[in-house]
């Protein structure tokens, strides 16, 4: 049995998407030891192979020797699916929005809290936080310290808009340790004093989260991980797509949706104990993740079938 996954990584992307293929690829790997990951994108990604696999003639001759296609994709077209569906025996979406009208045998996958509300109540919709794909090395039990002390900044694998450095600014009087993501292709030396990382593994960014009282964070997936490890969030959205699952986290009470304009005001509002306290409480009935190993199997078993 083959199985292929297609995704774009790098800029001006991010890396949240090949992130969770990677997350799957591990899944599917438990059965099926022929899983193969291509991205579009930046050249040189450990796990996954490059390819402009968004070029009809790559991607006809990759699908054709194919039982299981994966697509999790900002760029492709209906056209793209609609082939995966046809000369593959299953295609699973990874899906953000409902983005487009996607084969009706497909099984869509959209892991994001809340997101049963953007599709119909079918059982080919495997949609809300119970699907999400995740690993379990970023679950912590997070105690709240008296007074803040490490803040985290992550704004993902691209920020094209350079909201570090914005964030940077508005926070460099501020008397925290800070521990900045910096974006895959920052270069240079960076402005701020802090704790830089850069291309680091899951388990050094899990570390890192499990260290900081609250985070300041764009809005995509990151924030299941900082949901999961229960760290009180500032969200600055940096994208029209990261405006659904932000607002869903807001609505927990965990996480707060701010900008660069009201960002001070609104870091005065969690530094109370108290505050961060309810807001990891939060996130503890959650359950991440806990429906979707059971389907993937079903879809195994049928697809070997």
């Amino acid at each position: 049995m083959k199985i292929k996954i297609f995704t774009e990584a790098g800029y001006p992307y991010g890396l949240g998407h090949l992130t969770r293929c990677i997350r799957l690829k591990k899944i599917l790997d438990q059965y099926v030891k022929n899983t193969t990951i291509y991205h579009y994108g930046v050249n040189s990604i450990e796990g996954s192979k490059y390819l402009n696999w968004l070029d009809s003639a790559a991607f006809d001759s990759l699908i054709l020797d194919t039982d299981l296609v994966v697509i999790d994709s900002y760029e492709a077209n209906e056209v793209f699916y609609q082939k995966a569906s046809k000369f593959c025996k299953k295609l699973i979406v990874l899906d953000d929005t409902n983005r487009l009208l996607y084969p009706l045998n497909c099984v869509i996958i959209n892991g994001a809290l809340g997101a049963q509300s953007l599709y119909p109540k079918k059982k080919n919709y495997l949609a809300g936080i119970e699907y999400a794909i995740i690993d379990k090395i970023f679950f912590d039990s997070k105690i709240s310290k008296k007074d803040i002390q490490n803040i985290l900044i992550t704004f993902g694998g691209s920020d094209p808009e350079n909201m570090t450095e914005k964030t940077l600014k508005i926070l460099d009087d501020m008397p925290y340790q800070k521990h900045i993501i910096l974006p895959q292709r920052f270069c240079g030396k960076p402005s701020f004093k802090g704790n830089y990382y850069q291309n680091i593994s899951a388990s050094q960014m899990a570390n890192i989260m499990k260290k900081c009282d609250v985070a300041i964070s764009a809005g995509g997936g990151t924030l299941n991980e900082l949901a999961m490890s229960k760290t009180p969030t500032l969200i600055i959205p940096i994208a029209q797509n990261q405006i659904f699952q932000s607002k869903q986290w807001e609505s927990t009470g965990g996480m707060k949706i701010t900008s660069l304009e009201s960002l001070d005001k609104d870091f005065a509002t969690i530094i109370p104990m108290k505050i961060r306290e309810e807001m990891s409480q939060a996130f503890q009935t959650i359950r991440f993740g806990n429906l979707l190993l059971k389907k993937i199997e079903e879809i195994i078993t049928e697809v070997m079938e």
